[in-house]
């Protein structure tokens, strides 16, 4: 097993999970779980490796993923966004944006969120318009992960003359021309995940991370829906753990996850449809969260338990950056006559 999947699987098992319903039921992820990340080095796993990232192929990334989404949803789900604003400022050609930022970022000393709102919506969300001195931003960012928790965020705005996507470092606390409205998640509640409203917010050019086009950040959907599924993933397997210690057989269930793995990989390749693939991942979710449900019996109605909690995150991995095309093909899965098996598939 590579050592940081080993790693993972320590923090996970010894420091996340024994403590998750805690984190959900006080709605605080300790200080300490993001202090041991950064210990570990996890901050700094999605830095390529000539700027000192680790050698982790894909596998073994969506590995350690599943692993830290299956512990504590809350605590992964805020700090999985600090890779997207890491791999962001590993090729930005804003030198002295990278060179007041890189070493922070990669060690967790400056943690960070993203936003997507003005790249993948249709229409963008954000939008950016030029001035001499940089960019103005106005519109909404509906789902900012980690508020009060982060220092930065990266907000993807769409250009309102020529469409291309500009990719901006803005610091995560109020100011003039942004609003912030706390968004009670159905789980993961302590992620403190915001809507963020910007009105006539000046962003100078020096905080620009990058400008492309759409096309470019449409390319990489397919290996980022890959990872999106570990979420939904991992809270599977870790509903298969908590099968096996009521003595529930999960041989069905890992014949599934084998299965869903193969589609993903296919994806890839053009070889299966990342819609489909990442509707069977998190269908999956659901049902190995519900047979835990059924398998804890009538004590997991009520609120607070591990059966309670899993199911309610396995319905927010559903929906975390979801698209048109995803509802679509999660509304199909649902309506699917019988369960997820490789003959169906």
């Amino acid at each position: 097993m590579n050592h940081w999947i080993e790693r993972a699987h320590d923090v996970a098992e010894n420091v996340f999970a024994p403590v998750a319903d805690t984190v959900d039921a006080e709605g605080k992820i300790p200080p300490s779980h993001f202090e041991i990340l950064a210990k570990e080095g996890f901050y700094g796993i999605s830095a390529p490796p000539e700027r000192g990232g680790p050698e982790l192929g894909p596998e073994d990334r969506a590995d350690l993923f599943e692993t830290m989404f299956g512990s504590c949803l809350a605590t992964a789900f805020t700090w999985a966004q600090h890779g997207g604003v890491v791999r962001r400022l590993a090729t930005s050609p804003n030198a002295a944006l990278r060179d007041t930022y890189w070493d922070a970022v990669v060690t967790g000393s400056v943690k960070s969120g993203i936003s997507g709102a003005g790249a993948a919506p249709q229409p963008p969300l954000l939008h950016a318009r030029r001035t001499d001195g940089g960019y103005v931003l106005n519109g909404v960012a509906p789902f900012v992960t980690g508020w009060g928790i982060i220092d930065v965020v990266l907000f993807l705005a769409r250009d309102e003359v020529d469409d291309s996507i500009v990719a901006m470092v803005v610091d995560a606390h109020p100011n003039k021309g942004v609003s912030v409205h706390p968004l009670p998640l159905i789980a993961a509640n302590a992620s403190n995940t915001v809507k963020v409203g910007f009105e006539n917010f000046q962003v100078s050019s020096d905080r620009v991370c990058d400008v492309f086009a759409r096309d470019e950040f449409m390319a990489g959907e397919t290996l980022l829906s890959k990872f999106n599924a570990t979420m939904p993933l991992g809270i599977a397997r870790r509903c298969f753990q908590e099968l096996e210690k009521r003595a529930v057989d999960t041989t069905v269930f890992a014949a599934q996850l084998s299965t869903v793995r193969d589609h993903l990989d296919a994806t890839l390749t053009g070889g299966y449809d990342r819609n489909e693939a990442r509707a069977e991942a998190a269908v999956l979710a659901i049902r190995t969260a519900t047979a835990l449900m059924a398998a804890t019996g009538s004590s997991s109605s009520v609120r607070g338990n591990t059966a309670e909690r899993l199911a309610r995150e396995a319905m927010l991995a559903m929906m975390v950056a979801s698209r048109p095309e995803l509802r679509t093909a999660l509304v199909d899965e649902l309506a699917a006559p019988a369960p997820l098996t490789s003959s169906r598939l």
